[in-house]
Formats: C-alpha cells, structure tokens, sequence
C-alpha cells in the first residue's frame, strides 16, 4: 500500500492562536503561536471518500486531554501523533501560550492496514469547548494505493 499527500490547508480564527501556518523557511513543518491558555481541547475529525462522497470515518467530541495524558486510549490517534508530533513539541493540558511545532508530512503509517484505496479528505478542528466553534483546523487531501 501507498498513500501520499496531495495538498494541504491550515485555518485558524485569531482567538486563541495568531499563527498556523507553514514555520519560515520550511515546506514539512507547522508552527503553531498560542497566545492563550487552553484548559480543554476537543477534537472533530472526519475522512470523506472523495470519489463516492461518503464518510468513511467519523469522530465528535474526542477529548485531547484525556488522550495527551494517556496516549493508550487510542492506538489510531496514538500512531498520528506519534507521526505529526514526534518529538517535535510536548502537547499536555492545559496547553499554555507559546510556539508549538508539527510536521506537515503524510506518511504510510497514518493510514491502517484496513484502509481502502482512493482519495480521501481528512478534515481535524480542533475546539476549545465541546460545542464551541473550531480554533483551529488542518484538512489534507491524500490518496491511497493499494498494489
């Protein structure tokens, strides 16, 4: 199996970060400049199947905080972090005002076995309340080929 990134758009509104975007000078990492505090995050996260426009995958409401103190809650958001973060930044909650760090890369460890062929839209909004609007937002374009 192959999967690679097609394109990639970053989206932030300028209450609680001033920056989201592609860090100077760099194409495979995003900086991130938090300018509040942050007590909760919640994560909306989606994967459409582009060609037949059916949702593939489909979460609400999953806390970052309960994942960022105990990653084993989840072994798909476990591997994604582990892909988009590294080492990189130390994500914990509450998420104080400062400069955070993120790679902008796709790699074939971020799709599971089971994933089917085709192009997909992965669309992740991040909040700060479980029904307030969306802080900030990542949405990458990637296509999958199985052999």
């Amino acid at each position: 199996m192959k999967s690679f990134l097609l394109s990639s758009e970053l989206n932030y509104n300028r209450d609680y970060v001033n920056y989201f975007g592609l860090a100077p000078g760099e194409t495979q990492r995003v900086l991130i400049n938090c300018t509040k505090y942050v007590k909760t995050v919640f994560l909306d996260s989606r994967i459409d199947n582009e060609e037949t426009k059916r949702t593939v995958y489909k979460v609400g409401n999953f806390s970052l905080c309960h994942f960022l103190n105990n990653r084993s809650i989840s072994k798909i958001f476990s591997v994604f972090y582990e892909e988009i973060v590294g080492n990189s930044t130390a994500f914990k909650c509450p998420i104080h005002p400062g400069i955070y760090y993120l790679k902008n890369s796709f790699g074939s460890k971020m799709v599971p076995a089971f994933h089917p062929s085709g192009t997909f839209r992965l669309s992740s909004g991040i909040k700060t309340e479980q029904k307030g609007p969306i802080v900030l937002e990542l949405i990458w374009r990637y296509r999958v080929i199985r052999k």
